[in-house]
């Protein structure tokens, strides 16, 4: 009885030295979707160029500017003004009782962007320079303004843009040595890529389980005529969803179907 008792107090004793460290669950990418808007990951590895900057690093981050979006089909303020190289939180609040989103770019594309939304509505995007925000939900997007100029934000949801929402981004000044943030060049071979004349091959960014959907940074879509970029799409079956992670690089075909884009078929690239 002795013995149990002296194995017992040692083995307490030494459970007692044992740190137990709580498990901490990394939330998700931010997705362009009234879903999921409030959060960005930071992979500065990835980070692409773009003519008007490109994703901000959160630990670089200068300042917050809040911006409101109405359904009044503005946005307030409307015009803005940063540093060449400042890396800026835009926190984007919807004080409406509709959805609106905020997509930063040039005067160029925001116009390209506006007509192919006109086309595909249903179109659900993920890119680092927007972010669908639901009525009464904030969201952000963090940018590097790497580039002078003029430049736009805007929301494209179909007749918001016609009805004048969009603002204004001035960026000025000398960039520094200090603020230069090593450049990874933009993969343009994505924007291109297919598989064959059915698939389209792209590479997984999220997996949305709870929802049936799957982000995926796409080549062109050609029956559809999209061009590469990275969107948020259902699935057809969940089941779908089983086996693949973030990451991987797949093949897929998507149809509209019921005001929405539907991955019919998903497999793993060779």
């Amino acid at each position: 009885m002795k013995k149990f008792k002296l194995s017992t107090l040692g083995l307490l004793a030494a459970l007692s030295s044992i740190t137990v460290v709580p498990t901490v669950w990394a939330s998700g990418n931010h997705t362009h979707s009234p879903i999921d808007t409030n959060m960005k990951v930071d992979h500065p590895i990835e980070a692409e160029e773009s003519a008007f900057g490109r994703q901000g690093m959160t630990k670089e981050v200068t300042r917050t500017i809040d911006i409101s979006m109405s359904d009044m089909m503005r946005f307030t303020p409307d015009s803005l003004n940063v540093k060449l190289g400042e890396t800026v939180r835009l926190r984007i609040k919807n004080n409406g009782k509709i959805p609106h989103e905020f997509v930063l770019g040039t005067k160029a594309e925001i116009s390209e962007h506006a007509e192919l939304m006109k086309q595909n509505p249903e179109m659900e995007h993920a890119d680092a320079n927007s972010a669908r925000v639901a009525p009464g939900k904030t969201g952000e997007v963090i940018w590097q303004f790497t580039k002078p100029g003029k430049f736009l934000y805007a929301c494209l949801i179909p007749g918001h843009w016609d009805a004048g929402m969009q603002g204004s981004v001035t960026v000025t000044g000398t960039q520094t040595a200090s603020a230069v943030v090593p450049v990874v060049v933009a993969d343009q071979s994505m924007k291109s890529m297919t598989a064959d004349d059915k698939y389209t091959s792209g590479e997984i960014k999220k997996v949305d389980a709870a929802q049936g959907k799957l982000t995926i940074k796409h080549g062109d879509i050609k029956n559809l005529g999209m061009p590469g970029m990275t969107m948020i799409f259902k699935t057809k079956d969940p089941a779908m969803l089983n086996g693949v992670k973030a990451g991987d690089a797949v093949q897929f075909v998507v149809e509209r179907k019921d005001g929405a884009l539907i991955i019919t078929e998903l497999k793993k690239a060779p």
